[in-house]
């Protein structure tokens, strides 16, 4: 909530308020530039959240007379229950949806919260919840399949290492972590990744200028099944 901002008496939603200012004050100069206005959408747990996203992007464009799809949005799939309402989520949004992105901490956080009280779910040791283990493998590659099947950008999880000081021994094992993150998910059909320090680009590009070549994306390579 926007406590410093009243509309009719009630405070205003603090993500509609800041959308709100970000639209109105960046629109015009951004497609002056040839640029569209992106944002992100996370923590959704319905397609329903996202259909009211994409009502506020319609009646915002309205307003200002902005061609529709002009506000393009990605979603991070970082709950257990978006991770099975991706088709529908990337429907709501339609033209403005700029594809989804694998959210994995979260995503775990979100399954422990949901099933805490079920003795089945008990989880290891987040250290070792790595994207190899096979309920964050499944999840991972059914949010490239849906993607690509609906034609749009998957965009893998962050990796949350970063670079080490004045340890040689860890830094390089770090390295080597983002290395092997992004080149899986590279290899698996992802368009693009997250790194969580600037220091990681390289490792990352490089990895994803090994899959894709001169290739924008590689929405063609189509998963057919996940297990």
């Amino acid at each position: 909530m926007e406590k410093h901002v009243k509309v009719d008496g009630e405070i205003v939603s603090g993500s509609l308020f800041d959308f709100g200012l970000s639209f109105f004050h960046n629109i015009h100069y951004l497609r002056e530039r040839g640029s569209a206005t992106y944002y992100y959408l996370p923590k959704m747990e319905s397609h329903l959240e996202a259909r009211l996203w994409n009502e506020v992007f319609v009646f915002a464009q309205n307003e200002l007379n902005i061609p529709q799809g002009t506000i393009k949005a990605t979603v991070l799939i970082e709950t257990i229950l978006a991770a099975f309402e991706m088709d529908e989520i990337l429907y709501e949004l339609r033209e403005h949806s700029a594809g989804l992105n694998a959210g994995r901490w979260d995503y775990i956080f979100s399954c422990i919260k949901k099933f805490k009280q079920n003795r089945d779910f008990c989880l290891a040791n987040r250290a070792l919840i790595t994207m190899t283990v096979p309920f964050m493998r499944a999840y991972a590659l059914l949010l490239l399949k849906t993607c690509h099947h609906r034609d749009a950008p998957a965009i893998g999880g962050m990796a949350a290492l970063i670079p080490i000081k004045n340890d040689a021994a860890a830094n390089e094992k770090a390295l080597a972590g983002v290395k092997a993150d992004k080149e899986r998910d590279a290899s698996d059909g992802y368009d693009g990744g997250w790194v969580a320090h600037p220091g990681l680009v390289p490792i990352a590009n490089a990895a994803f200028t090994a899959a894709l070549g001169d290739a924008p994306n590689q929405i063609a390579k189509q998963r057919r099944m996940c297990r």
